[in-house]
């Protein structure tokens, strides 16, 4: 593989950030404490290093600056009185994750500077050092985690042909390959959810891939990590940890094989080990997917709501109906990716319908998940020795409750439960050696003990009662030294600087023995020790330090020897997931009333009654009313639609693609019946959205969006257009919109079913000139100035769009919707603008001509035919030419 010098790219910026965090040569940073955090800072110059002191982990310098300004913090400075003070600002410890989180959502990284001794032990300054590194792709914690949802981090190794992709998430051991051409690059990788983007060196990316690359990336969220070339250049990474199963595949996508061998690389070093989890190797393969792109999911809203909505008002949170998380984040893989296929969506439907029907084993199996953790996430951290005791806990509860979830799939056929009874088998094995070794609720650290139960480890169990042989003593020595001294309130304390000490009030200070030793005085009394209490001390806790290190040193063995059976433990999570899902499904049918779809080879769209998915669950039971839509590919290719704005046309749109998109990705649907002929991609062109950041109008979008439609969409395809050409003038836009209905239509065009929205009600003339291009019209009932807005499709074209009525609704002033029907009135007769200022009392000149789009003739060729010059006088002659100039002539 060799690497050129490309241009200069985004991809480098993380390297500015890099150099504005660095450390500057301050005075004050010369303390051994400020030393020891500069040498730490430089190994970590691109990441936040929150630096352990004491409770708080502190930032320093422009981390400080940057940080408090991301986090609300307060920003204060170390040594004040100095001429140049450090700027500072802090969190407690035990808030570090929410802290860290934060920053991670925000596309930064983060070092973890924690102190590696006891600080009451340590002679001169603590040691500390980087105990973690946290980045948006990497992490496996759930607390930085979406539940339902994967964290992919992507690296892309770019050539002239196309680009290699290699997505890997670090908390499901996922790694999907892919290596698309650069025409569909972009596509793909807005489709993607990726946290963090791991690039070649800006300087060292290939040459003629520089300009491809940043056209793909420009827009996509996710931090940048850019390597050294020579990190994507090792084959053998990729080969090593996946095995010779995965060498065809390999072999068969060698720029995805680059970039495998550089997430591989990044993970091993950001985690600090070997990155074991990521075993799940596959190809990310769309020729047997419903394709979407980043456009139409956020017309259809199907994760995200349009800006200034609510998460109810998405696909995503009407039809996530999972008990689990590791369900949800498959349901949403099956929307993600819909599939193409008859065959296959039929027999993810036959699996619905079995759950649909047996409402009883449903309910038991959904009452059988609730409450289990995320095995799959839990088998990563094991795998990857992320685990802490309480992941070994949890994992130990899963295992022992996986009998119980089989026992609901007792007597449903093998084709509704898929391979799940044996999945479920999991590891009785290891789950007895966990029941056997940890406590009932372990810690959530592996340093602070309390985590092997009595009995499984006999050093253990030594070191446990000499500890607390001990600490009986300790408190067995109050009541001795009482008797002995004679001091009724003497008292046995301890802290952590003097450690255990005996507490004497000054009324009896006559009375202490010779043996006593003062340590510390206090306004009310004095501590004294004896050399009999200080050996005991030591005893005790020399005790309790080698039962934490013999403690972890035995979890970490459990950890090793757990890691062992992640296989199976992610069959049994594969299985979980695979039911979870399946039973939302049939659950949302169940509960909504939807029907099972027949999704076949034709080019056929028929629904009956359908529903918007969403939309109804919004409205009171029964509002919404249901419409049908009838395409097909050979007869009724294009539904052109007019009506009143608010009548329900972006809604009707919408409705169909989300019927579609559930139908293929395996789901009931909102409708009395519905015949999909099977959909290869899926293309909407609905509502407004600029792009400031980008120097996009709405306009430029809506023509970008309307380009790649026309460049991508092939017979199989289905293309919602809506109102495409309102952001311009009234001519470009109808011509425009004119000109993409021909195109659409036309044989030698893309030819997708399609269905058009519009205002341009001249569009429906097209239906006498293109033989498969239907009209139909959302319907009205009008009660003299006053409209109904009934929302039924109806065949054949509307007759107005009642744009002033619907002013009317939302209520603009009485006088200046009357004033609008005027004007109405006057361009209806072909009155000019200027004519209109004037309110109609002066002569101005005439707009122009109109664009022969049309077929028919002008008005002044149609008067000129019927004119019979011999019966004219010559006073009728120059009235005729005044009125005609008055109109269309100007002056």
């Amino acid at each position: 593989m060799s690497g050129g010098r490309g241009s200069r790219t985004r991809v480098g910026a993380s390297r500015a950030v890099a150099a504005e965090r660095a450390v500057p040569p301050r005075a004050a940073s010369r303390t051994p404490l400020m030393e020891q955090y500069a040498r730490v800072k430089r190994d970590h110059p691109d990441a936040f290093l929150f630096f352990r002191l004491g409770d708080f982990y502190e930032m320093f310098f422009e981390d400080a600056v940057q940080g408090a300004a991301l986090l609300g913090l307060t920003l204060t400075s170390r040594n004040r009185q100095d001429p140049d003070p450090i700027p500072m600002c802090g969190i407690p410890w035990h808030q570090r994750d929410a802290y860290v989180a934060r920053l991670l959502r925000l596309g930064h990284k983060v070092a973890i500077c924690d102190q590696l001794e006891d600080a009451a032990q340590a002679k001169g300054l603590v040691q500390r050092g980087v105990t973690e590194v946290l980045t948006p792709g990497s992490v496996t914690g759930d607390a930085f985690l979406d539940p339902a949802a994967n964290n992919f981090l992507a690296a892309l190794w770019p050539a002239a042909g196309g680009v290699g992709v290699c997505l890997a998430d670090a908390s499901t051991g996922e790694v999907k390959l892919a290596q698309p051409p650069w025409e569909d690059a972009a596509a793909l990788l807005s489709r993607l959810r990726v946290a963090e983007w791991v690039l070649p060196l800006p300087e060292e990316i290939p040459d003629g891939a520089a300009a491809p690359l940043e056209a793909a990336l420009r827009g996509l969220p996710g931090a940048r990590s850019p390597l050294p070339a020579a990190r994507f250049d090792n084959p053998g990474l990729p080969l090593a940890r996946f095995g010779e199963d995965a060498r065809p595949l390999l072999e068969a996508l060698p720029l995805a094989a680059a970039a495998a061998a550089a997430a591989l690389d990044y993970l091993d070093r950001v985690q600090g080990g070997a990155a074991l989890q990521l075993t799940r190797l596959e190809r990310w393969d769309e020729d047997d997917t419903l394709r979407y792109d980043a456009a139409t999911a956020r017309h259809l809203e199907l994760f995200q709501p349009q800006p200034g909505g609510e998460p109810r008002h998405t696909l995503w949170h009407q039809v996530n109906l999972t008990v689990l998380a590791l369900g949800g984040r498959r349901l949403r893989g099956w929307l993600e990716r819909p599939l193409a296929e008859p065959e296959a969506i039929a027999r993810r439907l036959d699996t619905v319908a079995s759950w649909a029907a047996n409402a009883v084993a449903r309910g038991l199996l959904r009452d059988a998940l609730r409450g289990l953790p995320d095995l799959e996430r839990l088998a990563a951290r094991v795998a990857c020795a992320k685990a802490t005791p309480r992941d070994l806990g949890g994992l130990r509860d899963a295992l022992a409750r996986l009998p119980a979830v089989a026992e609901t799939l007792e007597g449903l056929d093998e084709s509704a439960i898929g391979g799940a009874r044996a999945a479920l088998a999991g590891s009785p094995a290891l789950e007895a050696l966990l029941r056997r070794a940890l406590t009932d609720d372990p810690p959530p650290v592996s340093h602070e003990g309390g985590i092997i139960r009595p009995g499984y480890d006999a050093r253990r169990d030594r070191l446990d009662d000499l500890a607390h042989s001990g600490k009986r003593w300790i408190a067995e020595l109050e009541s001795t030294e009482r008797a002995r001294t004679g001091i009724p309130s003497l008292k046995v304390g301890y802290n952590r600087v003097f450690g255990y000490y005996l507490e004497v009030t000054r009324p009896h200070l006559d009375k202490v023995p010779e043996d006593y030793e003062r340590r510390q005085t206090l306004t009310t009394a004095e501590r004294f020790v004896t050399p009999g209490l200080k050996a005991k001390e030591s005893e005790v806790l020399s005790a309790e330090e080698k039962l934490r290190a013999c403690e972890h040193e035995l979890f970490v063995a459990l950890r090793e020897q757990a890691a062992g059976h992640v296989a199976a433990i992610q069959r049994a999570a594969d299985a979980l997931g695979t039911l979870d899902a399946h039973g939302a499904l049939a659950e949302a049918a169940a509960r909504f009333g939807w029907v099972r779809p027949e999704v076949d080879g034709s080019d056929r769209l028929e629904i009956e009654a359908g529903r918007h998915p969403v939309v109804e669950r919004l409205l009171p039971r029964g509002e919404f009313v249901p419409n049908g839509v009838d395409l097909d590919g050979g007869r009724r290719q294009i539904l052109l639609v007019t009506g009143p704005n608010m009548g329900g046309k972006s809604t009707y749109l919408r409705q169909v693609a989300l019927i579609v998109l559930l139908a293929q990705a395996g789901s009931f649907v909102p409708a009395e019946r519905a015949r999909i002929g099977r959909v290869d991609r899926l293309f909407t062109r609905v509502g407004a959205a600029d792009r400031l950041g980008a120097g996009h109008s709405t306009f430029m979008v809506e023509m970008r969006e309307t380009a790649d439609i026309l460049r991508s969409a092939t017979p199989r395809s289905l293309v919602l257009l809506d109102e495409v050409g309102r952001g311009t003038s009234t001519y470009d836009g109808l011509a425009l919109a004119w000109a993409v209905t021909e195109h659409l239509h036309e044989s030698g065009g893309p030819r997708p079913r399609t269905i058009f929205a519009t205002h341009y009600h001249e569009l429906t003339q097209l239906a006498e000139r293109l033989p498969r291009l239907a009209n139909v019209h959302v319907t009205v009932k009008e009660w003299g100035e006053q409209v109904v807005f009934l929302h039924r499709i109806a065949e054949g074209a509307a007759d107005r769009s009642y744009g002033i009525h619907v002013a009317q609704l939302a209520g603009l002033p009485a006088r200046l919707i009357a004033r609008a029907r005027e004007v109405l009135a006057e361009l209806e007769s072909e009155r000019t603008a200027e004519h209109l200022a004037a309110g109609g009392a002066a002569a101005v000149p005439a707009a122009a001509p109109e664009l022969p789009l049309f077929a028919g003739p002008h008005p002044l060729e149609t008067e000129l035919r019927g004119l019979d010059p011999e019966r004219l006088t010559p006073l009728e002659a120059l009235q005729r030419l005044a009125e005609w100039k008055r109109r269309w002539g100007g002056g």
